[in-house]
């Protein structure tokens, strides 16, 4: 019981770097010394110390004979940063106590190396949460794209909007403040241009403190974001359109480029850009996670490619009848795995994943 409870506490440790480490994942760690806390630490961005080093950092002599607790595998190779199963071993951990192992092949051999020592080692607690902590780094390493997941709000009849388009607002403002959250955990937004025409969004942080805003997507095969659109006014150099080569030459695509909006172009395919493609040139940019927030043609095509690595699915107690689909493109079957279903205000969210295919 003691295990989970100092694990919960690495785990907190961990999501205060949750969005910010990327590439890297996001790690808490905990040190523990005779049933009393002696340190906490997380990792803070990529190229900063990992969280093991900051919590032994910060215990100095205390941490010998002590027990560290960790989210994830402590590394054991040279990167940015020196293996942190050396810094463990030199400081007289004498267990560690692992959330969950690496991924990543070149990090991972760290259990083995600490056991080597004569160090104790304990796997797997808490290891579902842990889990979910680095699911993004995860997608990044197996698939070597940027991680996406999907938000939809959604009445209890399957609607996303009514029969004229408009959504405003389906969930509650507890869930609004959660999805912010949700868009600061992510280094990009990202919806489709008919979302863009229809809602005008900044598609920003707001409810919520955020250090860094993420970066504002859209999918625009022909360019028909307007130039007055409130993400081009306010947010050009923060904008980023997915489009294709003969948009590029288009005039429009002089003036968004001179307005300070970076524009991608993505190979083409029959219903539009190629979006396994557009993850992987968002990847190349630096955006390693994106949050997809509609509309329903844009979800459709991510969910019809399996390119959905995480569904947010807000289900407010409302009908709507007559309305817009979460997906609309034609007919497609796929499962996902149910992470968490929890009360949000008056709404409820649904967090899953995909079952592997």
């Amino acid at each position: 019981m003691n295990d989970d409870k100092y694990m919960e506490i690495a785990i907190e440790e961990a999501l205060r770097g949750k969005g910010k480490t990327l590439p890297n994942p996001s790690v808490g760690a905990v040190i523990v010394k005779n049933g009393k806390i002696i340190s906490t630490g997380f990792h803070e961005k990529a190229g900063m110390p990992h969280a093991e080093a900051v919590a032994i950092e910060k215990a100095g002599k205390n941490a010998r004979n002590a027990t560290l607790y960790v989210t994830l595998e402590p590394c054991n190779h040279y990167g940015r940063t020196p293996p942190c199963t050396e810094k463990i071993i030199e400081a007289g951990i004498k267990r560690v106590v692992i959330g969950v192992k690496d991924p990543n092949p070149v990090a991972s051999g760290g259990i083995e190396r600490l056991e080597k020592s004569g160090i104790k080692v304990t796997i797997g607690v808490k290891e579902k949460e842990c889990r979910e902590l680095i699911d993004d780094f995860t997608v990044l390493i197996k698939k070597e794209r940027a991680f996406c997941s999907l938000k939809l709000a959604i009445t209890l009849d399957g609607k996303i909007a009514k029969k004229d388009g408009s959504s405003k607002w389906i969930t509650g403002e507890q869930s609004r403040q959660l999805v912010h959250r949700l868009r600061a955990i992510h280094n990009g937004v990202m919806v489709g241009v008919g979302t863009v025409l229809k809602d005008d969004p900044l598609l920003n942080v707001r409810l919520v403190s955020t250090e860094k805003q993420p970066k504002a997507v859209v999918v625009d095969t022909n360019l028909r974001i307007p130039v007055h659109a409130r993400l081009v006014k306010e947010r050009a150099k923060e904008l980023v359109i997915l489009t294709t080569e003969r948009a590029l030459l288009s005039y429009k695509s002089g003036i968004l480029k001179d307005l300070g909006v970076t524009l991608i172009p993505i190979e083409e395919n029959k219903t539009g850009i190629k979006m396994e493609s557009a993850l992987k040139s968002l990847k190349e940019i630096g955006i390693y996670s994106i949050m997809c927030e509609g509309g329903s043609k844009l979800a459709y095509s991510l969910v019809d490619k399996n390119l959905i690595d995480k569904f947010y699915l807000f289900y407010a107690p409302k009908f709507f009848g007559e309305g817009i689909p979460p997906l609309k493109g034609g007919e497609l079957y796929r499962k996902v795995s149910i992470f968490d279903i929890e009360p949000v205000g008056d709404d409820f969210l649904i967090k899953a994943y995909p079952e592997e295919s």
